[in-house]
């Protein structure tokens, strides 16, 4: 069971950095607004999704790549009395089953970290209206990461997990298409003990199983202590922030001057006058 496996088996929320405290002071920055359209990308258990649906009261869609995790949050949405707003779905962030210029918002939490970054930004871009935002929670680099300690890192998170400098963050939306990108509430990772046990204890949807499952692996909780280990031993490397950007308006064509109805006249009728000289044969 990889580390996503896991999350999704336990229905881990908010195993992000900072956990959901970060996410309620990141929802300030982004200025949701009740008749907005948001994406949810990487959704997971669908706290934040309902979070925001009973807060804001805007439409929210929620996807998240694992059926187990969209179970869950299906169930959340019923419990909370959110349904008519919130909806969720399987979905690969790299192809989003949705039409270009859609949503007011695309936001994700910890999962750019893992993925081919200008691909996914790339794909949250497409999917915005014009003026759309995107708002991403992940974990930043403070300082560069020796060899082993990017091992383990590995070892514990999964091959190919990459945080960035917070610059390379900014430079990374601006590559995919993104204006005016900024980072809101950098801040240092701080010793929050076992993350995901604790998030587990505060989510009630999640907590009743949490005996089973404890039994079920009899080594989840060493994982998991493990994985907390490594982040309080080494948190001195990494931080986290919101990092965000703008789609850009199209660019305005350029406007038609005489010169260009001359021109286009013009053709048309050299056009027009090849096409007749062809019917005649001659």
């Amino acid at each position: 069971m990889n580390y996503f496996e896991l999350i999704a088996w336990l229905g881990v929320g908010s195993s992000h950095p900072g956990g959901f405290p970060a996410t309620k002071q990141n929802l300030e920055a982004m200025e949701i607004k009740p008749g907005e359209y948001v994406l949810d990308a990487g959704c997971g258990s669908g706290l934040t999704a309902c979070h925001i649906a009973k807060t804001i009261g805007c439409k929210i869609i929620g996807i998240d790549i694992s059926p187990l995790m969209v179970e869950k949050a299906r169930k959340r949405a019923e419990r909370e009395g959110v349904s008519h707003l919130v909806k969720f779905e399987v979905a690969d962030v790299y192809r989003l089953p949705f039409e270009d210029n859609l949503f007011d918002l695309v936001m994700a939490e910890s999962i750019t970290v893992f993925l081919d970054k200008v691909k996914v930004y790339r794909e949250f871009c497409r999917v915005l209206k014009p003026e759309g935002r995107v708002a991403d929670l992940e974990m930043a680099l403070l300082k560069e990461l020796p060899p082993h300690l990017k091992t383990q890192m590995e070892t514990c998170f999964g091959s190919g997990t990459n945080p960035l400098p917070f610059e390379e963050w900014l430079k990374t939306l601006t590559e995919a298409g993104f204006e005016d990108v900024t980072a809101k509430n950098p801040q240092p990772m701080r010793n929050n003990g076992n993350l995901l046990l604790g998030e587990l204890k505060k989510d009630w949807l999640l907590i009743k199983d949490l005996p089973q499952k404890i039994r079920y692996q009899p080594g989840l909780v060493n994982r998991l202590q493990r994985n907390a280990n490594f982040m309080k031993y080494n948190r001195s490397f990494f931080g986290f922030g919101l990092f965000l950007g703008r789609k850009p308006k199209p660019t305005p064509l350029p406007p038609k001057t005489f010169s260009y109805w001359l021109r286009k006249t013009f053709l048309g009728y050299y056009s027009s006058l090849k096409e007749l000289r062809k019917y005649l044969g001659y």
